[in-house]
């Protein structure tokens, strides 16, 4: 019996046991809670989207799904843990549109690569924006921002959550398709942005519409224009930006799924069927309604197929801008 006959033979002995230990592990899963990381301090919009799968999910699968909440430095901070946990079906990921296709443009020296480092398990949710002003400035209408940022550039600023964050860029994307200039105001947080628009401190902000919807209701801010293909159902009279003269601007925001490189397939496909019961519960869609998110439905390869489509919008516009963080 030759050498290379017997070395292929002890590889496929292996490969075999290999396969029926992660089936296994697999037929068996879970058998010790899921932790479900979550990029931003608690309270904020994706820490309510985590926590309402979490409990839905854990009750399904008859487990307990701990939200452990690693906010920091757009995402890095959280990302960079989940890339470097063991691909075993026990570690997850909310993740935004900023943290997979945004940041491998503004950071230099990216500690995680949203392409090899993670499994993609589900899309989660789009969430519109809002473009608003301070009542102080007299803007009511994109026409009005249009005609102030051209009689007075360089006079026009805007608040975001933070440098190269998608409050952030949806704005400059907005100033490109106007031909003006805004000058950025970055604050540490979107609330902390926008309590800025409602103080006259800066002029303008694009916020996610769960938030800036309130404040507009109550009078703080004005809406200018849902960043969404249609009208927020609270702010029926607000246009879109396509009405409002801007058709075919892209969405800046959504949320994934997403698990260390290496997860079973077998796993990630369970727990992209769970997300799809999720979506299907009727008290969930409702909670999803009333936060203004609108649920995405597809399989797991969708989110690498989403992030890469938005690298080749975004990218572009942030090597354009020259935005880099440290």
């Amino acid at each position: 019996m030759n050498r290379r006959y017997i070395a292929a033979t002890f590889a496929a002995a292996f490969l075999a046991a290999a396969s029926i230990s992660v089936g296994a592990q697999t037929a068996s899963w879970p058998t010790k809670p899921i932790t479900l990381v979550v990029p931003q301090a608690p309270g904020g919009g994706t820490d309510v989207l985590g926590r309402l799968w979490a409990d839905f999910v854990g009750k399904s699968l008859k487990t307990t799904i701990v939200v452990e909440n690693k906010a920091g430095a757009n995402g890095v901070v959280a990302s960079t843990y989940v890339a470097k946990q063991p691909g075993d079906g026990y570690t997850f990921m909310v993740a935004g549109i900023s943290y997979l296709a945004f940041n491998p443009f503004t950071y230099k020296s990216l500690p995680y690569n949203p392409e090899k480092d993670f499994e993609g398990v589900a899309l989660l949710v789009n969430t519109p924006f809002l473009l608003v002003a301070s009542p102080e400035s007299g803007i009511k209408s994109m026409a009005d921002l249009a005609a102030q940022a051209k009689s007075k550039p360089d006079q026009l600023n805007f608040s975001s959550a933070g440098k190269g964050n998608s409050t952030h860029l949806v704005m400059e994307m907005l100033a490109e398709r106007l031909g003006v200039k805004l000058t950025h105001v970055p604050y540490n947080g979107a609330g902390r942005g926008l309590t800025g628009v409602m103080a006259g401190e800066v002029q303008l902000m694009a916020d996610v519409l769960n938030t800036a919807a309130v404040q507009a209701k109550a009078g703080k801010v004005t809406a200018i224009a849902a960043v969404a293909p249609r009208r927020a159902a609270g702010l029926p009279d607000v246009p879109t930006m396509a009405e409002a003269g801007l058709k075919d601007f892209p969405q800046p925001g959504w949320y994934a799924l997403i698990a260390p490189a290496g997860t079973p397939r077998a796993i990630v496909e369970r727990m992209n069927a769970e997300t799809q019961k999720f979506f299907a519960d009727p008290a969930v869609r409702a909670k999803l309604d009333a936060l203004n998110y609108e649920p995405l439905p597809a399989g797991p390869d969708a989110v690498k197929t989403w992030m890469q489509r938005d690298a080749k919008v975004w990218g572009p516009v942030i090597t354009r801008l020259g935005i880099a963080n440290d």
